[in-house]
Protein backbone atom coordinates (compact mmCIF):
# COMPACT_ATOMS: atom_id res chain seq x y z
CA UNK A 1 0.00 0.00 0.00
CA UNK A 2 1.21 3.49 -0.88
CA UNK A 3 0.08 6.67 0.81
CA UNK A 4 0.71 10.18 -0.40
CA UNK A 5 -0.51 13.71 0.10
CA UNK A 6 -1.29 16.21 -2.64
CA UNK A 7 1.23 18.64 -1.22
CA UNK A 8 -1.29 21.21 0.01
CA UNK A 9 -0.89 24.94 -0.37
CA UNK A 10 -3.26 25.21 -3.37
CA UNK A 11 -6.45 27.05 -2.44
CA UNK A 12 -8.79 25.24 -4.80
CA UNK A 13 -7.42 21.77 -4.02
CA UNK A 14 -8.54 20.02 -0.82
CA UNK A 15 -5.94 18.32 1.35
CA UNK A 16 -6.22 14.84 -0.17
CA UNK A 17 -4.45 11.74 1.06
CA UNK A 18 -4.07 9.19 -1.73
CA UNK A 19 -4.04 5.50 -0.84
CA UNK A 20 -2.89 3.07 -3.55
CA UNK A 21 -3.05 -0.70 -3.15
CA UNK A 22 -0.99 -3.30 -5.01
CA UNK A 23 -4.06 -4.64 -6.83
CA UNK A 24 -4.69 -1.25 -8.51
CA UNK A 25 -7.32 0.04 -6.10
CA UNK A 26 -7.08 3.70 -5.16
CA UNK A 27 -8.71 5.89 -2.52
CA UNK A 28 -8.83 9.67 -2.05
CA UNK A 29 -9.31 10.66 1.59
CA UNK A 30 -10.28 14.14 2.80
CA UNK A 31 -10.55 14.72 6.54
CA UNK A 32 -13.07 17.45 7.15
CA UNK A 33 -15.24 18.77 10.00
CA UNK A 34 -16.86 20.15 11.97
CA UNK A 35 -20.04 18.11 11.37
CA UNK A 36 -19.77 14.40 12.32
CA UNK A 37 -20.69 13.20 8.83
CA UNK A 38 -18.91 11.07 6.24
CA UNK A 39 -19.65 10.54 2.56
CA UNK A 40 -18.09 7.68 0.63
CA UNK A 41 -18.34 7.10 -3.10
CA UNK A 42 -17.11 4.03 -4.97
CA UNK A 43 -16.63 4.87 -8.63
CA UNK A 44 -16.28 2.12 -11.22
CA UNK A 45 -14.76 2.82 -14.62
CA UNK A 46 -17.56 0.76 -16.10
CA UNK A 47 -20.45 2.23 -18.06
CA UNK A 48 -22.58 1.91 -21.15
CA UNK A 49 -19.53 2.34 -23.40
CA UNK A 50 -18.18 -1.02 -22.14
CA UNK A 51 -21.19 -3.00 -23.35
CA UNK A 52 -20.98 -5.28 -26.35
CA UNK A 53 -23.63 -5.85 -29.00
CA UNK A 54 -26.64 -7.61 -27.52
CA UNK A 55 -26.06 -6.46 -23.95
CA UNK A 56 -26.97 -2.78 -24.03
CA UNK A 57 -28.34 -1.60 -20.70
CA UNK A 58 -26.53 -4.25 -18.66
CA UNK A 59 -24.41 -1.66 -16.79
CA UNK A 60 -27.50 0.15 -15.53
CA UNK A 61 -29.36 -3.11 -14.81
CA UNK A 62 -26.36 -4.41 -12.85
CA UNK A 63 -26.39 -1.22 -10.79
CA UNK A 64 -29.91 -2.22 -9.65
CA UNK A 65 -28.79 -5.76 -8.85
CA UNK A 66 -25.91 -4.55 -6.68
CA UNK A 67 -28.52 -3.67 -4.03
CA UNK A 68 -30.17 -7.11 -4.14
CA UNK A 69 -27.83 -8.99 -1.86
CA UNK A 70 -24.23 -10.14 -1.50
CA UNK A 71 -22.52 -13.01 0.25
CA UNK A 72 -22.13 -10.90 3.41
CA UNK A 73 -25.28 -8.77 3.14
CA UNK A 74 -28.36 -10.84 2.17
CA UNK A 75 -31.32 -9.48 0.25
CA UNK A 76 -32.63 -6.25 1.77
CA UNK A 77 -29.79 -5.82 4.23
CA UNK A 78 -27.91 -3.08 2.36
CA UNK A 79 -30.82 -0.63 2.44
CA UNK A 80 -32.05 -1.83 5.83
CA UNK A 81 -28.64 -1.37 7.47
CA UNK A 82 -28.25 2.07 5.92
CA UNK A 83 -31.70 3.12 7.09
CA UNK A 84 -31.23 1.81 10.64
CA UNK A 85 -28.03 3.83 10.94
CA UNK A 86 -29.78 7.00 9.80
CA UNK A 87 -27.85 7.22 6.55
CA UNK A 88 -28.74 7.17 2.89
CA UNK A 89 -27.36 5.52 -0.23
CA UNK A 90 -27.88 5.59 -3.96
CA UNK A 91 -26.16 4.96 -7.28
CA UNK A 92 -26.08 6.07 -10.90
CA UNK A 93 -24.85 4.84 -14.26
CA UNK A 94 -23.80 6.93 -17.23
CA UNK A 95 -21.91 6.44 -20.48
CA UNK A 96 -18.52 6.09 -18.80
CA UNK A 97 -19.10 5.09 -15.19
CA UNK A 98 -21.17 3.48 -12.47
CA UNK A 99 -20.97 4.95 -8.97
CA UNK A 100 -22.34 3.95 -5.56
CA UNK A 101 -22.46 6.34 -2.63
CA UNK A 102 -23.31 6.53 1.06
CA UNK A 103 -23.73 9.40 3.53
CA UNK A 104 -23.65 8.42 7.20
CA UNK A 105 -22.79 9.60 10.68
CA UNK A 106 -19.08 9.49 11.44
CA UNK A 107 -19.37 6.82 14.14
CA UNK A 108 -20.86 4.20 11.83
CA UNK A 109 -19.83 5.04 8.28
CA UNK A 110 -17.32 2.18 7.93
CA UNK A 111 -20.27 -0.15 7.31
CA UNK A 112 -20.39 1.48 3.87
CA UNK A 113 -16.83 0.22 3.21
CA UNK A 114 -17.84 -3.29 4.26
CA UNK A 115 -20.82 -3.22 1.90
CA UNK A 116 -18.74 -1.98 -1.03
CA UNK A 117 -16.00 -4.56 -0.48
CA UNK A 118 -18.63 -7.28 -0.30
CA UNK A 119 -20.41 -6.37 -3.52
CA UNK A 120 -17.28 -5.68 -5.57
CA UNK A 121 -16.95 -9.42 -6.22
CA UNK A 122 -19.67 -11.00 -4.07
CA UNK A 123 -22.93 -9.79 -5.60
CA UNK A 124 -25.36 -12.75 -5.55
CA UNK A 125 -27.21 -12.00 -8.81
CA UNK A 126 -30.00 -14.32 -7.72
CA UNK A 127 -32.04 -15.51 -10.75
CA UNK A 128 -35.39 -14.76 -9.08
CA UNK A 129 -34.27 -11.26 -8.13
CA UNK A 130 -32.91 -10.81 -11.65
CA UNK A 131 -36.25 -11.69 -13.23
CA UNK A 132 -38.16 -9.38 -10.88
CA UNK A 133 -35.78 -6.47 -11.34
CA UNK A 134 -35.83 -6.85 -15.12
CA UNK A 135 -39.49 -5.80 -15.02
CA UNK A 136 -38.53 -2.73 -12.98
CA UNK A 137 -35.85 -1.74 -15.50
CA UNK A 138 -38.19 -2.28 -18.45
CA UNK A 139 -40.80 -0.11 -16.75
CA UNK A 140 -38.15 2.58 -16.19
CA UNK A 141 -37.31 2.40 -19.89
CA UNK A 142 -40.99 2.74 -20.83
CA UNK A 143 -41.38 5.77 -18.56
CA UNK A 144 -38.36 7.35 -20.23
CA UNK A 145 -39.92 6.85 -23.64
CA UNK A 146 -42.93 8.83 -22.45
CA UNK A 147 -40.67 11.72 -21.45
CA UNK A 148 -40.79 14.43 -24.14
CA UNK A 149 -37.03 15.07 -24.11
CA UNK A 150 -35.29 11.73 -23.57
CA UNK A 151 -36.11 10.12 -26.95
CA UNK A 152 -35.14 13.33 -28.74
CA UNK A 153 -31.84 13.56 -26.88
CA UNK A 154 -31.10 9.89 -27.54
CA UNK A 155 -31.88 10.25 -31.24
CA UNK A 156 -29.48 13.19 -31.49
CA UNK A 157 -26.78 11.32 -29.58
CA UNK A 158 -27.12 8.27 -31.82
CA UNK A 159 -26.71 10.46 -34.91
CA UNK A 160 -23.57 12.06 -33.47
CA UNK A 161 -21.97 8.78 -32.39
CA UNK A 162 -22.47 6.20 -35.11
CA UNK A 163 -19.32 4.13 -34.49
CA UNK A 164 -18.29 5.01 -30.92
CA UNK A 165 -20.01 3.00 -28.13
CA UNK A 166 -21.74 6.20 -26.98
CA UNK A 167 -24.27 5.36 -29.73
CA UNK A 168 -26.79 3.27 -27.69
CA UNK A 169 -28.73 4.84 -24.80
CA UNK A 170 -27.38 4.20 -21.29
CA UNK A 171 -30.58 2.43 -20.28
CA UNK A 172 -30.19 0.13 -23.29
CA UNK A 173 -32.54 -1.16 -25.96
CA UNK A 174 -35.74 -2.89 -24.95
CA UNK A 175 -34.98 -5.89 -27.15
CA UNK A 176 -31.58 -6.42 -25.51
CA UNK A 177 -32.97 -6.10 -22.00
CA UNK A 178 -35.78 -8.54 -22.70
CA UNK A 179 -33.30 -11.16 -23.93
CA UNK A 180 -30.60 -10.50 -21.31
CA UNK A 181 -29.87 -13.54 -19.11
CA UNK A 182 -28.51 -13.64 -15.60
CA UNK A 183 -25.57 -15.68 -16.92
CA UNK A 184 -24.62 -12.90 -19.34
CA UNK A 185 -24.92 -10.30 -16.58
CA UNK A 186 -22.70 -12.41 -14.33
CA UNK A 187 -20.09 -12.64 -17.09
CA UNK A 188 -20.20 -8.86 -17.51
CA UNK A 189 -19.91 -8.34 -13.74
CA UNK A 190 -16.97 -10.70 -13.37
CA UNK A 191 -15.25 -9.14 -16.38
CA UNK A 192 -15.50 -5.53 -15.27
CA UNK A 193 -15.99 -5.21 -11.51
CA UNK A 194 -12.65 -5.31 -9.76
CA UNK A 195 -10.26 -3.14 -7.73
CA UNK A 196 -8.21 -1.93 -10.70
CA UNK A 197 -11.38 -0.66 -12.40
CA UNK A 198 -12.55 1.31 -9.35
CA UNK A 199 -11.53 3.99 -6.90
CA UNK A 200 -12.98 5.42 -3.70
CA UNK A 201 -13.46 8.95 -2.40
CA UNK A 202 -14.14 9.52 1.31
CA UNK A 203 -14.85 12.98 2.71
CA UNK A 204 -15.79 13.96 6.24
CA UNK A 205 -14.96 13.47 9.90
CA UNK A 206 -12.61 10.53 9.46
CA UNK A 207 -9.33 9.36 10.93
CA UNK A 208 -7.25 9.05 7.78
CA UNK A 209 -4.77 6.57 9.20
CA UNK A 210 -7.52 4.26 10.45
CA UNK A 211 -9.45 4.64 7.19
CA UNK A 212 -6.41 3.78 5.06
CA UNK A 213 -5.79 0.66 7.17
CA UNK A 214 -9.42 -0.41 6.89
CA UNK A 215 -9.37 0.05 3.12
CA UNK A 216 -6.27 -2.12 2.89
CA UNK A 217 -7.93 -4.76 5.04
CA UNK A 218 -11.19 -4.86 3.06
CA UNK A 219 -10.01 -4.33 -0.53
CA UNK A 220 -6.36 -5.36 -0.58
CA UNK A 221 -6.90 -9.06 -1.25
CA UNK A 222 -9.51 -8.67 -4.03
CA UNK A 223 -7.99 -9.87 -7.34
CA UNK A 224 -7.64 -7.65 -10.36
CA UNK A 225 -9.82 -7.96 -13.46
CA UNK A 226 -8.98 -7.22 -17.09
CA UNK A 227 -8.09 -3.61 -17.87
CA UNK A 228 -10.57 -1.50 -19.80
CA UNK A 229 -10.65 -1.84 -23.56
CA UNK A 230 -10.05 1.19 -25.76
CA UNK A 231 -13.28 2.14 -27.54
CA UNK A 232 -13.68 2.55 -31.28
CA UNK A 233 -13.03 6.12 -32.37
CA UNK A 234 -15.77 8.12 -34.05
CA UNK A 235 -14.66 9.13 -37.56
CA UNK A 236 -15.13 12.75 -38.62
CA UNK A 237 -18.61 13.56 -39.89
CA UNK A 238 -18.88 14.06 -43.63
CA UNK A 239 -21.69 16.58 -43.34
CA UNK A 240 -24.68 17.71 -41.34
CA UNK A 241 -26.93 14.85 -40.22
CA UNK A 242 -30.69 15.41 -39.93
CA UNK A 243 -33.65 13.43 -38.65
CA UNK A 244 -37.31 13.96 -37.87
CA UNK A 245 -39.20 11.82 -35.37
CA UNK A 246 -42.91 11.60 -34.63
CA UNK A 247 -44.03 11.80 -31.01
CA UNK A 248 -47.32 11.44 -29.11
CA UNK A 249 -46.83 14.92 -27.66
CA UNK A 250 -48.51 18.10 -28.82
CA UNK A 251 -45.39 20.29 -28.75
CA UNK A 252 -42.63 20.53 -31.36
CA UNK A 253 -39.07 20.31 -30.03
CA UNK A 254 -35.59 20.73 -31.50
CA UNK A 255 -32.25 19.27 -30.46
CA UNK A 256 -28.96 20.13 -32.15
CA UNK A 257 -25.76 18.33 -31.18
CA UNK A 258 -22.15 19.26 -31.96
CA UNK A 259 -19.26 16.83 -31.26
CA UNK A 260 -16.73 18.39 -28.91
CA UNK A 261 -13.81 17.37 -26.66
CA UNK A 262 -12.94 15.47 -23.48
CA UNK A 263 -13.69 16.68 -19.97
CA UNK A 264 -10.86 18.71 -18.44
CA UNK A 265 -9.26 19.79 -21.70
CA UNK A 266 -8.87 23.53 -22.12
CA UNK A 267 -11.57 23.65 -24.80
CA UNK A 268 -13.99 22.14 -22.27
CA UNK A 269 -13.79 25.31 -20.16
CA UNK A 270 -14.28 27.51 -23.18
CA UNK A 271 -17.33 25.48 -24.20
CA UNK A 272 -18.79 25.96 -20.71
CA UNK A 273 -18.57 29.72 -21.18
CA UNK A 274 -19.98 29.54 -24.71
CA UNK A 275 -22.89 27.40 -23.52
CA UNK A 276 -23.73 29.95 -20.83
CA UNK A 277 -23.56 32.80 -23.31
CA UNK A 278 -25.64 30.94 -25.87
CA UNK A 279 -28.51 29.54 -23.84
CA UNK A 280 -28.07 28.84 -20.13
CA UNK A 281 -29.84 31.78 -18.50
CA UNK A 282 -32.36 34.56 -19.08
CA UNK A 283 -29.42 36.75 -20.12
CA UNK A 284 -28.26 34.37 -22.85
CA UNK A 285 -28.46 35.06 -26.58
CA UNK A 286 -31.03 32.44 -27.46
CA UNK A 287 -33.27 33.15 -24.47
CA UNK A 288 -33.32 36.89 -25.13
CA UNK A 289 -34.17 36.42 -28.78
CA UNK A 290 -36.31 33.29 -28.95
CA UNK A 291 -38.20 33.53 -25.66
CA UNK A 292 -38.35 37.21 -24.77
CA UNK A 293 -38.08 39.15 -28.03
CA UNK A 294 -39.62 37.04 -30.78
CA UNK A 295 -41.64 34.69 -28.53
CA UNK A 296 -40.92 31.68 -30.72
CA UNK A 297 -40.14 29.16 -27.98
CA UNK A 298 -41.16 28.59 -24.38
CA UNK A 299 -37.82 27.23 -23.28
CA UNK A 300 -34.24 26.95 -24.51
CA UNK A 301 -31.24 25.24 -22.98
CA UNK A 302 -27.62 24.62 -23.99
CA UNK A 303 -25.59 21.84 -22.35
CA UNK A 304 -21.85 21.25 -22.65
CA UNK A 305 -21.67 17.52 -21.98
CA UNK A 306 -18.03 16.55 -22.17
CA UNK A 307 -17.13 13.03 -21.11
CA UNK A 308 -14.12 10.75 -20.68
CA UNK A 309 -14.19 10.39 -24.45
CA UNK A 310 -15.04 13.36 -26.70
CA UNK A 311 -18.56 14.46 -25.84
CA UNK A 312 -21.04 16.90 -27.29
CA UNK A 313 -22.72 20.27 -26.89
CA UNK A 314 -26.51 20.21 -27.17
CA UNK A 315 -28.91 23.05 -28.03
CA UNK A 316 -32.54 22.30 -27.13
CA UNK A 317 -35.69 24.33 -27.80
CA UNK A 318 -39.38 23.82 -27.05
CA UNK A 319 -41.53 25.69 -29.57
CA UNK A 320 -44.68 27.69 -28.93
CA UNK A 321 -47.84 26.44 -30.65
CA UNK A 322 -48.13 27.40 -34.33
CA UNK A 323 -44.48 28.51 -34.51
CA UNK A 324 -42.79 27.61 -37.79
CA UNK A 325 -39.89 25.22 -37.07
CA UNK A 326 -37.89 26.70 -39.94
CA UNK A 327 -37.99 30.12 -38.29
CA UNK A 328 -36.64 28.76 -35.00
CA UNK A 329 -33.84 26.79 -36.62
CA UNK A 330 -32.83 29.78 -38.72
CA UNK A 331 -32.69 31.97 -35.61
CA UNK A 332 -30.52 29.43 -33.76
CA UNK A 333 -28.12 29.27 -36.70
CA UNK A 334 -27.96 33.08 -36.84
CA UNK A 335 -27.17 33.40 -33.14
CA UNK A 336 -24.43 30.79 -33.30
CA UNK A 337 -22.92 32.55 -36.32
CA UNK A 338 -23.13 35.84 -34.41
CA UNK A 339 -21.41 34.32 -31.39
CA UNK A 340 -18.56 33.16 -33.63
CA UNK A 341 -18.26 36.60 -35.23
CA UNK A 342 -18.65 38.73 -32.10
CA UNK A 343 -17.42 36.48 -29.32
CA UNK A 344 -18.68 36.82 -25.74
CA UNK A 345 -19.09 40.49 -24.72
CA UNK A 346 -16.78 41.55 -21.91
CA UNK A 347 -19.58 42.36 -19.46
CA UNK A 348 -21.25 39.02 -20.13
CA UNK A 349 -17.94 37.18 -19.76
CA UNK A 350 -17.48 38.65 -16.28
CA UNK A 351 -20.99 37.60 -15.27
CA UNK A 352 -20.57 34.08 -16.66
CA UNK A 353 -17.25 33.58 -14.88
CA UNK A 354 -18.88 34.65 -11.61
CA UNK A 355 -21.79 32.24 -12.12
CA UNK A 356 -19.53 29.32 -12.98
CA UNK A 357 -17.19 30.09 -10.08
CA UNK A 358 -20.04 30.26 -7.57
CA UNK A 359 -21.44 26.95 -8.77
CA UNK A 360 -18.02 25.31 -8.65
CA UNK A 361 -17.31 26.49 -5.09
CA UNK A 362 -20.80 25.64 -3.86
CA UNK A 363 -20.02 21.97 -4.54
CA UNK A 364 -17.54 22.09 -1.65
CA UNK A 365 -20.24 22.82 0.95
CA UNK A 366 -21.61 19.32 1.59
CA UNK A 367 -19.36 16.29 2.12
CA UNK A 368 -21.25 14.20 -0.46
CA UNK A 369 -21.02 16.96 -3.08
CA UNK A 370 -17.28 17.27 -2.52
CA UNK A 371 -16.82 13.48 -2.70
CA UNK A 372 -18.74 13.49 -5.99
CA UNK A 373 -16.72 16.40 -7.35
CA UNK A 374 -13.40 14.73 -6.52
CA UNK A 375 -14.55 11.48 -8.09
CA UNK A 376 -15.82 13.01 -11.30
CA UNK A 377 -12.56 14.86 -11.94
CA UNK A 378 -10.46 11.85 -10.89
CA UNK A 379 -12.36 9.67 -13.37
CA UNK A 380 -12.59 12.03 -16.32
CA UNK A 381 -9.96 14.77 -16.36
CA UNK A 382 -6.44 14.14 -17.73
CA UNK A 383 -4.80 15.14 -14.42
CA UNK A 384 -7.44 13.52 -12.24
CA UNK A 385 -8.58 15.25 -9.05
CA UNK A 386 -5.55 17.57 -9.17
CA UNK A 387 -7.31 19.38 -12.01
CA UNK A 388 -9.45 21.06 -9.34
CA UNK A 389 -6.54 23.37 -8.55
CA UNK A 390 -6.60 24.87 -12.04
CA UNK A 391 -10.32 25.02 -12.86
CA UNK A 392 -11.11 28.60 -11.83
CA UNK A 393 -7.76 30.04 -13.05
CA UNK A 394 -8.43 28.42 -16.43
CA UNK A 395 -11.83 30.09 -16.72
CA UNK A 396 -10.22 33.42 -15.82
CA UNK A 397 -7.49 32.99 -18.45
CA UNK A 398 -9.90 32.49 -21.38
CA UNK A 399 -9.75 35.42 -23.77
CA UNK A 400 -12.48 36.69 -26.08
CA UNK A 401 -10.43 35.72 -29.11
CA UNK A 402 -9.92 32.20 -27.77
CA UNK A 403 -13.66 31.87 -27.20
CA UNK A 404 -14.37 32.94 -30.78
CA UNK A 405 -11.84 30.42 -32.07
CA UNK A 406 -13.35 27.66 -29.95
CA UNK A 407 -16.87 28.47 -31.12
CA UNK A 408 -15.73 28.41 -34.75
CA UNK A 409 -13.95 25.09 -34.26
CA UNK A 410 -16.80 23.20 -32.62
CA UNK A 411 -20.11 24.92 -33.47
CA UNK A 412 -19.88 23.92 -37.10
CA UNK A 413 -23.11 22.70 -38.67
CA UNK A 414 -21.13 20.62 -41.12
CA UNK A 415 -20.42 18.32 -38.15
CA UNK A 416 -23.78 18.69 -36.40
CA UNK A 417 -26.78 16.44 -35.82
CA UNK A 418 -30.14 18.25 -36.13
CA UNK A 419 -33.22 16.38 -34.91
CA UNK A 420 -36.82 17.57 -34.83
CA UNK A 421 -39.50 15.94 -32.68
CA UNK A 422 -42.90 16.80 -34.14
CA UNK A 423 -46.41 15.81 -33.05
CA UNK A 424 -47.61 12.70 -34.85
CA UNK A 425 -50.58 14.60 -36.23
CA UNK A 426 -48.30 16.88 -38.25
CA UNK A 427 -45.53 14.39 -38.98
CA UNK A 428 -47.39 13.01 -41.99
CA UNK A 429 -47.52 16.35 -43.78
CA UNK A 430 -47.14 16.05 -47.53
CA UNK A 431 -43.61 15.88 -48.90
CA UNK A 432 -44.23 19.17 -50.71
CA UNK A 433 -44.82 20.96 -47.39
CA UNK A 434 -41.65 19.48 -45.88
CA UNK A 435 -39.65 20.57 -48.92
CA UNK A 436 -41.06 24.08 -48.55
CA UNK A 437 -39.90 24.14 -44.94
CA UNK A 438 -36.36 23.22 -45.97
CA UNK A 439 -36.41 26.02 -48.53
CA UNK A 440 -37.44 28.49 -45.81
CA UNK A 441 -34.49 27.40 -43.66
CA UNK A 442 -32.11 27.80 -46.59
CA UNK A 443 -33.52 31.21 -47.44
CA UNK A 444 -33.41 32.44 -43.86
CA UNK A 445 -29.76 31.44 -43.47
CA UNK A 446 -28.59 32.52 -46.91
CA UNK A 447 -25.68 34.91 -46.78
CA UNK A 448 -24.95 34.22 -43.11
CA UNK A 449 -21.38 33.44 -42.24
CA UNK A 450 -20.90 29.73 -41.73
CA UNK A 451 -18.72 28.69 -38.80
CA UNK A 452 -15.18 28.20 -39.94
CA UNK A 453 -12.55 26.05 -38.29
CA UNK A 454 -10.29 28.96 -37.41
CA UNK A 455 -10.39 32.73 -37.27
CA UNK A 456 -7.68 35.34 -37.28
Amino acid sequence: MKNGRNGGGIDMLPDVEVVELDNGFKALLVERGPLPLVASLLWYRVGARDEHSGETGVSHFLEHMMFKGTQAFPKGQIDLSTSKMGGNNNAFTDNDSTAYYFAMAADRWETALEIEASRMRGCLLDPHEFASEKNVVLEELAMGEDDPWRPLYQATESLLFQVHPYHPPVIGYKQDLERLTVQRMRSYYERHYGPNRAFLTVVGAIDRRRTAARIEQLFGSIPRVADREEPLREPPALGERRAEMRTPHSVTRLCIGFPTCRMGERDDYALDVLAHDLGNSRNSRLYRRLVLKEELVTDVNVINETRQEPGALFVMCELRPDTAPAKVEAAVREEIARQIDEGVPKKDLQRIRAQIGASFLFQDEAVLDLAMKLARFEASAPEGYRTLATVLPTYESLTQRELRDTAARYLDFRRAAVVWAVPAATHGAPAKARAAQKQRVAKATAGKRKPSRSRA
